[in-house]
């Protein structure tokens, strides 16, 4: 997802003496071909060599993971906002529920009409604010509204976070963000070594308005690691 070396190339580098036994066994890890995963629109779960995090309570609900995720390209059209880093577990919440209840029906086309992304982007980590995309998925930027912003996240080599709790999706609200930021900073600094997450770069929430099931929401988070595997 990340080059456009071939397959050939990449199995070797990998320590494979033949192009089709590594084809074999990626398609036996991962259910598809490597070819088929390079145009995959999809999420490819990868296994990591040990169980990185346990559950966690938060506010009385709970969240597992981590899991390694290789995310594909996808592109985002949304409003942007410079949110300041100490107030954004309040504010994140608050224009998100804004853009979800009185915006979203501008973004055109949507890929996913029912999933609403959360991306912020820290252009330099010593500052002391951050850029929040409220959002929806789109299959290109062509067509972006006035007063909407277009973001691409790149293929990228994720941790993975899931938050489930018994209320409305609507209720993620500032104690439960903090709440949850600071049970995965927690368990960052646990796992120091093991993996480090590339704060400078992104990351996004996801949240599948469709799931909720009149008792229980979920969310999922993502940000881009660097594993350490010595």
């Amino acid at each position: 997802m990340q080059t456009e070396k071939r397959v050939l190339d990449i199995a070797l580098e990998c320590g494979y003496e033949h192009e089709q036994t590594y084809i074999r066994a990626f398609k036996r890890e991962y259910g598809l071909t490597p070819g088929e995963c390079r145009i995959s629109d999809s999420n490819i779960q990868v296994t990591p060599p040990l169980h990185l995090f346990p559950k966690n309570n938060v506010c009385g609900n709970l969240v597992y993971g981590p899991d390694m995720v290789m995310i594909p390209s996808f592109h985002l059209i949304g409003q942007k906002y410079r949110i300041e880093i100490a107030e954004s577990p309040t504010e994140a919440p608050e224009v998100a529920k804004q853009f979800w209840w009185n915006k979203r029906h501008k973004v055109p086309n949507p890929v996913e009409p029912n999933i609403y992304y959360g991306l912020t982007r820290t252009d330099d980590p010593s500052l002391s604010w951050t850029y929040y995309l409220p959002s929806m998925r789109v299959k290109n930027l062509n067509d972006i509204p006035d007063g909407f912003t277009g973001d691409t996240v790149p293929a990228s080599l994720c941790v993975g976070f899931r938050y489930i709790g018994n209320h409305h999706y609507q209720e993620i609200d500032e104690l439960r963000a903090k709440a949850l930021y600071h049970a995965i900073d927690r368990l960052a600094e646990e796992h120091k070594g093991k993996y480090e997450l590339l704060d400078s770069e992104f990351f996004f929430e996801k949240i599948d308005t469709d799931a909720y099931d009149g008792e229980y929401c979920q969310m999922e988070w993502f940000a881009p690691i660097r594993v350490n595997y010595t």
